[in-house]
């Protein structure tokens, strides 16, 4: 379990590290073509509906890494006067919670990405189908779901401040 969770953050990481270079390069081009060779900008304007769709993604992808370096927003004030015996009991509640809210969130995801799939609804620069911008969120969600699922059963351990020193 653990060489598979190592090569999920790994394939993450290399994957939103990815998305952000491209999307820098991709705009940077942009610029440079929009200022040095003006003639040419309209063959450019596809970048910025791509790095908007990028943005999309990059933000769903990372929803998992988020939570489990404890970068969401939380009030944990409550909680950390509790007893330690009711933290734990109520961090396998919050969890838990998290892990429905994730899952419905996935197939309310795929659900609408299968709709919009169907209207053959496309973007107006790139002519892609928008069904791939919805994809993000189905995405996005499954993997937070695999996190929160992976907290509950205790595999990580996402409210361990300790864990998350010295990252980003």
């Amino acid at each position: 379990m653990a060489a598979l969770l190592r090569f999920l953050r790994s394939l993450e990481h290399t994957l939103l590290a990815g998305v952000m270079l491209v999307m820098v390069l991709m705009y940077s081009g942009s610029i440079a073509v929009r200022e040095i060779a003006p003639p040419y900008a309209r063959y450019v304007v596809w970048v910025d509906e791509a790095t908007r769709y990028l943005m999309v993604w990059l933000v769903f992808l990372a929803l998992g890494i988020a939570l489990e370096r404890g970068r969401q927003i939380a009030m944990t004030s409550y909680l950390e006067m509790m007893p330690s015996r009711v933290q734990f009991v109520l961090r396998k509640i919050i969890d838990l919670t998290g892990l429905l809210f994730s899952l419905y969130i996935t197939w309310v995801g795929i659900e609408m990405t299968m709709i919009i799939a169907n209207t053959g609804q496309r973007s107006p620069t790139l002519g892609i189908s928008t069904a791939y911008l919805y994809l993000a969120l189905p995405a996005g969600f499954a993997l937070l779901a695999l996190r929160y699922a992976l907290s509950l059963a205790g595999v990580i351990d996402r409210w361990s401040n300790s864990t998350h020193e010295g990252a980003v």
